[in-house]
C-alpha cells in the first residue's frame, strides 16, 4: 500500500502537535476554490488586492509607529517612527487610488521580470559546462523577459487619442488590470493545494501505526 510522502517526520510532528487536519483541508480547498473563481474576475481581484494591501501596509505602519514611541531611548527612534509614517501614508495611497497604485505595481512587476530574466540568462552561460541544467535556466529566463515585455506591452498607454474618452480609459485599464489578479488568483490556488497536501500528509501520519 502506498504511502503518502508527506507522512513522514513532518506529518508525526504536526499530528503529535494537535493539528487538524480536516481544518487545513477545508482551508485548503476553500482557497483553491476561491483563486479559481478569481481566474474568472482578475480585475476586480486587483482593486481587492490593492485594498488589502493598503490596509496591511496602514496596520504595519501604525505598530512601527507604536513601537517607535514605546522605545524611546533608541538612538534610531525617530527614523523608525518616519518609516512607519511612511507605510501608513501608502497604504492610504494605495486605498485612495487603486487604479494608479495597481498601474505602478503592475510596471514595476513587468521590469522586474525582464530585469529577473536578464539575470537567469546570465547565470545560464556561467553555469553551462556544469551539465544540461543550464537550458532549463536560460528557457526560465527567456520566458520571463518575453512575459515582462507582454506585460509592459499592455501598461504602456495607448495614446492621447484613446484616453480622450472615459470608455478609452476604461478599456485601457482593463487591458493591464487582470495582471495582478492572475497573480493573486495563481497564489490562492498554489496556497490551497499546498495545504491540502499537509492537511493529507498529517492524515496520513495520524492513521500510520506508530513503532
Amino acid at each position: 500500500m502506498a504511502t503518502n510522502p508527506m507522512a513522514g517526520a513532518t506529518g508525526n510532528r504536526l499530528a503529535d502537535m494537535g493539528v487538524r487536519w480536516g481544518w487545513l483541508l477545508a482551508l485548503g480547498i476553500l482557497m483553491v476554490v476561491l483563486g479559481v473563481i478569481g481566474l474568472g474576475m482578475t480585475y476586480q481581484l486587483t482593486l481587492v488586492a490593492m485594498f488589502w494591501l493598503g490596509a496591511f501596509a496602514i496596520i504595519g505602519g501604525i505598530a512601527q509607529v507604536l513601537d517607535g514611541f514605546h522605545h524611546r531611548e533608541w538612538k534610531s527612534v525617530a527614523w523608525h517612527v518616519i518609516i512607519g509614517i511612511i507605510y501608513v501614508a501608502a497604504g492610504i495611497l494605495l486605498i485612495v487610488t487603486p487604479v494608479a497604485s495597481a498601474f505602478w505595481l503592475t510596471l514595476f512587476l513587468a521590469v522586474s521580470l525582464v530585469v529577473t530574466g536578464i539575470i537567469r540568462i546570465v547565470m545560464a552561460f556561467q553555469v553551462r559546462g556544469h551539465g544540461s541544467a543550464w537550458i532549463a535556466v536560460l528557457l526560465s529566463g527567456l520566458v520571463s523577459i518575453v512575459l515582462g515585455f507582454v506585460i509592459y506591452g499592455t501598461v504602456v498607454p495607448p495614446g492621447a487619442e484613446a484616453l480622450a474618452t472615459p470608455e478609452g480609459q476604461l478599456e485601457w485599464v482593463r487591458s493591464w488590470g487582470w495582471v495582478i489578479g492572475l497573480f493573486v488568483a495563481i497564489e490562492l490556488i498554489m496556497e490551497g493545494a499546498a495545504l491540502i497536501a499537509i492537511a493529507l500528509g498529517v492524515k496520513g501520519a495520524q492513521e500510520a501505526p506508530r513503532s
